[in-house]
């Protein structure tokens, strides 16, 4: 990531705009120790109300790839969480492996063998997981290859780790891979290093600190502001929190304090089209009742509207102001695309003068 070749390692949780920094690591080395060591310090700046008021237990889930420095560490620093494998670098090990010219597999056995996995990997039943295992070894291509009749074994000893059959009581929130981690990667390269190293420590930090809390805050207005309007024909309070929405064929269950939904998707935590209809139902303008709105807020914007009159006695200031006039008689007309507009006004940000 810079000159000096420091790592930088990104903890994410699962949000509706994908990936969300949680924490970020920045090691010399990718080391065990090393990264076990930052994740205590980390656990240090969250306190006891991190990781949803579990503090240095840490988080529930973690889903990683099979690295044995990053799991290892992981496990020192959260002994209480249960540690995942990503089910895409899971297959992407195995094929690598079936092509090792060392094991010896030949061309024509490789998708065979790797059908084995794939198919132990994404039954349903755990059951299903024993079984499939035990068909393998007395399957005819498998038979051939006791090197991988070998590694089978070893992947079956960890089946916990990445058998989706075994996570039907977790809350994985329809995350099996860490894909998510690996776009996150590709944001900090792309867009906030733009494909060129930092030139040194302090450098770097700055960039993680300023431009890239900056992108996730725009990225996260960004998917508020595309939330449209919904039926409320459709939708039926039954207390609080939870509802009764319907969908094209029968109706589904949603509880929006853990936000789960009773439809395949959202049982596990996923977002679906059924909890985002639950939300409660208002305009795309975003106004709030008469009696939520604070005297000052309205006195913010009335002392705002005030300053702005004044401002078009300043030769400096009219032809702004004129612009944004014309602007909003434009946009009037789309409250969505003017609502978009003054969330955009809000985010500026003052630039620091040059000396």
């Amino acid at each position: 990531m810079d000159r000096e070749n420091c790592r930088v390692f990104l903890l994410l949780t699962h949000s509706c705009a994908g990936g969300l920094p949680l924490g970020i690591l920045l090691c010399q080395s990718e080391d065990e120790q090393t990264i076990a060591q930052g994740l205590e310090q980390l656990k240090q700046v969250v306190g006891e109300k991190g990781f949803a008021g579990r503090g240095h237990e840490g988080p529930q889930l973690v889903i990683t790839d099979d690295c044995r420095a990053e799991r290892g560490a992981l496990g020192k620093a959260f002994p209480k969480a249960t540690l995942l494998l990503c089910s895409f670098h899971l297959l992407q090990a195995v094929w690598r492996w079936l092509w090792s010219k060392e094991i010896g597999v030949t061309h024509g056995d490789r998708p065979a063998l790797f059908a084995i996995v794939k198919e132990m990997l994404y039954c349903q039943e755990i059951g299903s997981v024993d079984r499939l295992y035990s068909e393998a070894r007395g399957h005819p291509v498998a038979a051939r290859y006791e090197k991988f009749l070998r590694y089978l074994d070893r992947l079956y000893a960890r089946r916990e780790c990445w058998a989706l059959s075994y996570r039907g009581s977790f809350l994985t929130r329809g995350n099996n891979t860490n894909n998510f981690a690996e776009a996150a990667m590709r944001v900090l390269k792309d867009k906030i290093l733009q494909r060129t190293k930092a030139f040194n420590l302090p450098q770097l930090f700055d960039l993680l600190t300023s431009r890239l809390e900056t992108y996730y805050e725009t990225r996260i207005v960004d998917v508020a502001l595309g939330h449209g309007n919904i039926a409320a024909s459709h939708i039926q309070q039954i207390e609080d929190k939870k509802f009764v929405v319907k969908g094209s064929t029968q109706t589904y269950d949603v509880d929006m304090d853990l936000e789960l939904c009773s439809c395949p998707a959202g049982q596990t935590g996923a977002p679906c089209v059924l909890t985002e209809q639950a939300q409660p139902s208002r305009s795309v303008t975003g106004d709030r009742p008469q009696e939520d709105v604070a005297s000052d807020d309205v006195s913010l914007v009335d002392n705002m509207m005030e300053e702005m009159k004044s401002c078009c006695q300043d030769p400096n200031f009219i032809a702004g102001l004129l612009a944004m006039a014309k602007q909003y008689h434009v946009l009037r007309s789309n409250p969505s695309n003017l609502l978009s507009a003054f969330h955009s006004f809000g985010k500026c940000q003052m630039t620091r003068p040059e000396y």
